[in-house]
């Protein structure tokens, strides 16, 4: 997949999965701004990029604040001309039973997971609109498809991008701009990683809920997300794609 010369936002990559993506559409001609809540970690990412012989921007957003999202999608209009594509990728969660929890943190998982990616869409649609072109991908979980315990307002966030995802996508469709989502399940990033090594024995528990027996590694997440917004989908929107190894099959 060649991706030379389009201009790709992603929120959340200085690290984790939205790293791994950042570093895989520069190598393949990507135009990509680098988007982390921490500054250091999109500078870290993008030099990577520059020093690969790539193209990229770092800017530093909290994608729950919406004049910082704006600021993120104009200094990258600026920068690249334009936003061809934008993964609303930016997102993380904290594991505990609902009863345990409190408002503060219901809060904290739906702002940074459902308006984070309302806040990013808004900023970019009125230019993808105008053009006649764009893609959006939001990246999503099972948990929002299926429910998970000890993720319950997690899940609420999550099937919240569900639903806005098909109703903007109905709502676009006609501007040739494409929204999708794309929800993962468990995916070998350094968080994940790090809970393994503490806990020996959780790795092997959770595979016995995985057919393919393994959880995902972040190049078969990445390749799911290069694959949703290259040129070879053209005629796919308002869809939820789950990229999860067999964990979740919902009709």
């Amino acid at each position: 997949m060649d991706f030379s010369d389009t201009s790709i936002v992603i929120t959340g990559s200085g690290l984790g999965i939205g790293r791994r993506a950042a570093l895989e559409f520069a190598s393949r001609g990507g135009l990509v701004t680098v988007s982390d809540l921490e500054s250091e970690r999109a500078e870290a990412v993008a030099s990577e990029i520059t020093g690969a012989g790539g193209r990229a921007l770092a800017v530093a957003a909290d994608v729950t604040d919406y004049d910082q999202v704006k600021a993120l999608i104009d200094g990258t209009t600026t920068e690249f001309g334009r936003v061809d594509v934008l993964i609303n990728n930016a997102g993380t969660s904290k594991m505990a039973m609902f009863v345990q929890t409190v408002p503060a943190d219901w809060r904290f998982e739906i702002d940074l997971c459902l308006y984070g990616v309302m806040n990013g869409c808004h900023a970019v649609l009125p230019q993808m609109m105008e053009r006649g072109s764009g893609k959006i991908l939001n990246i999503c979980s099972d948990a929002g498809r299926v429910g998970e315990p000890g993720l319950a307002a997690y899940s609420a966030a999550k099937a919240g991008v569900v639903g806005f995802t098909k109703a903007i996508a109905k709502e676009v469709a006609r501007n040739n701009v494409l929204v999708n989502c794309l929800c993962f399940s468990a995916i070998r990033t350094e968080g994940i990683q790090a809970v393994f090594d503490a806990m020996p024995g959780m790795e092997e528990k959770m595979v016995k809920r995985y057919p393919m027996k393994r959880i995902g590694e972040p190049e078969e997440a990445v390749n799911a997300m290069m694959m949703m917004v290259s040129d070879y989908v053209t005629f796919t929107t308002g869809q939820v794609l789950s990229a999860n190894g067999g964990y979740a099959m919902v009709g």
